[in-house]
């Protein structure tokens, strides 16, 4: 039987988690839009680092929505590489009021924007000691979501902000992504013979599209020169470990290899062992 994928709302946090802001707008001018940068919290935020020149500082000083802050929308983009053609995997956009990070908070918010962006002017936006930064300093921008609309190859809705703030991202996403680009890298031949057995999948080239702890979806190319299309492989159990999700992905990569006539030691196997890890044990898939 099929383990059931993440719901559309853990997916939208998932992807959020690993996607990245790139454009926004006021909602006092629907219009316009700007480039930003950023990145987003465990909580789910949206986080930007706004210099003093942007037309965002400008909204926030003017106070043009009161003190709640200025209606904004920000676009989060999360990009796969397809070969060598960047393919967007998911456009999100999220709506809410914008304010300046709490001083307290904001050098986990400085941290989480270096990861994604790293900038050594992002220490400016730091907390100091002596008086409040100058008004020529960057600053640090949150937003938290009241509605998340999400636009994806294969899926598209709305996700209200409380029901989206209250979710929680997949623990195993940022690992997934590190299992999922080690594959797309070096173990595209496996991959490819494990695509071609599954039920309903076209022969053709292949690359993981995404990876969670119940299963993987497959991007394929088929040879035909037909549409690509996705194709869904579920694991026995969800995964709870990074360390079994990069067992659960190596079985399936395993089991391509031995069908297409590869010795199984040829396949992909996992670094550093990952059976020999506690709570990592060998699972078929469903």
């Amino acid at each position: 039987m099929r383990q059931p994928c993440p719901s559309a709302i853990e997916r939208v946090r998932s992807l959020a988690a690993t996607a990245t802001p790139t454009v926004a707008t006021l909602a006092d001018y629907p219009g316009t839009r700007f480039s930003v940068r950023g990145a987003v919290d465990h909580a789910g935020r949206v986080l930007l680092w706004v210099a003093a020149d942007h037309p965002l500082r400008e909204a926030l000083r003017e106070g043009r929505q009161g003190d709640t802050g200025p209606v904004v929308g920000v676009e989060l983009s999360a990009l796969r590489r397809v070969g060598r053609t960047p393919t967007v995997r998911a456009r999100l956009w999220c709506q809410g009021r914008a304010g300046a990070v709490p001083l307290r908070e904001r050098r986990d918010a400085a941290l989480a924007v270096w990861e994604r962006d790293p900038d050594e002017e992002l220490l400016a936006a730091l907390p100091a000691p002596g008086p409040s930064p100058a008004e020529a300093a960057p600053l640090l921008v949150r937003v938290a979501p009241s509605t998340v609309v999400y636009h994806t190859y294969d899926a598209m809705g709305v996700v209200e902000g409380p029901a989206y703030l209250a979710a929680r991202a997949d623990p195993l996403a940022r690992p997934a992504e590190d299992i999922l680009a080690r594959v797309n890298d070096r173990y595209r031949d496996e991959l490819a013979a494990a695509a071609a057995a599954l039920p309903g999948a076209p022969r053709g080239a292949a690359w993981l599209w995404e990876l969670d702890a119940h299963g993987a979806t497959v991007w394929v190319n088929p040879f035909s020169g037909a549409d690509p299309v996705l194709v869904r492989v579920p694991w026995s159990a969800p995964a709870g470990a990074p360390c079994q999700l990069e067992r659960a992905v190596f079985d399936f990569l395993a089991g391509g290899a031995e069908r297409a006539g590869a010795a199984p030691a040829e396949a992909a196997a996992p670094a550093e062992g990952p059976a020999g890890r506690r709570g990592c044990t060998r699972r078929r898939r469903g």
